[in-house]
């Protein structure tokens, strides 16, 4: 996703400052926890300034490896990451700058003239329910499946990172075949095998996906027993092993 998402309201109200703001000669600065467009947000205001991480750009001036005359504005990722705030803030006097931090109350926050905080993506259902589409969509380019939304399990603990990778990753286990988890299998031993890792020590890697999926279709330990023609005692150990019981 290349652009802001913004179909809710909040997101609406955000954008609209956004844009007033990238008129405006001042500071401005975009807080919101990890995930949540602050960076595309960065870009709606000043979609052709120069940008960097915080702690980049911090080392870059400390040893007079940039010249900070040429630059009329400067986007600046991650700012709580400085170091020396009020130095490092001093430094770009007369710079437009627009930067991404977390919530809080930082002295700091009274360079900037305009603060503007994203909400979280499940506070935006309208916003999710966009970015869920976009990677959906995106996904199936890639991985062909017949996954309907509804099956597809989202992690919303980093917002729209988390987002679109538990969405691929859901979307990608419904359509692999066996031969390619066979050959994602012999790309990990392999890369085990160099850390010698013996057979006993990966065997938890069939065992327990195998035994989590048995549990999940048979009824009981007898029938698990009887279906992956195993001795009971054999594999009772072997839950109690993995998983407590």
């Amino acid at each position: 996703m290349e652009k802001f998402i913004a179909k809710s309201q909040s997101s609406k109200k955000i954008l609209k400052i956004a844009q007033i703001s990238s008129e405006l000669p001042v500071n401005v600065i975009i807080l919101g926890q990890i995930g949540v467009g602050r960076k595309l947000l960065s870009k709606e205001i000043l979609p052709d300034a120069q940008s960097y991480e915080a702690k980049t750009l911090e080392e870059l001036i400390i040893n007079n490896k940039i010249n900070l005359e040429e630059l009329n504005s400067v986007i600046v990722y991650n700012i709580n990451k400085v170091l020396n705030k009020t130095e490092f803030l001093e430094k770009l006097e007369g710079i437009k700058i627009v930067a991404t931090g977390f919530i809080g109350k930082e002295d700091y926050f009274n360079k900037f003239a305009v603060k503007i905080e994203i909400l979280p993506l499940d506070e935006r259902k309208e916003d999710l329910d966009k970015l869920k589409q976009f990677y959906i969509s995106e996904a199936k380019k890639i991985y062909p499946s017949t996954i309907v939304p509804k099956d597809i399990k989202i992690d919303l603990s980093g917002n729209g990172i988390t987002l679109k990778q538990s969405i691929y990753k859901s979307i990608l286990l419904k359509s692999i075949t066996k031969q390619e988890l066979m050959d994602t299998l012999n790309d990990f031993f392999v890369r085990e095998f160099k850390v010698e890792r013996t057979y006993k020590q990966l065997l938890e890697v069939f065992e327990i996906p195998l035994l989590k999926a048995a549990k999940k279709v048979y009824k009981s330990q007898l029938q698990m027993a009887n279906k992956l023609n195993i001795n009971r005692i054999t594999l009772r150990k072997k839950l109690n092993k993995y998983f407590g019981e």
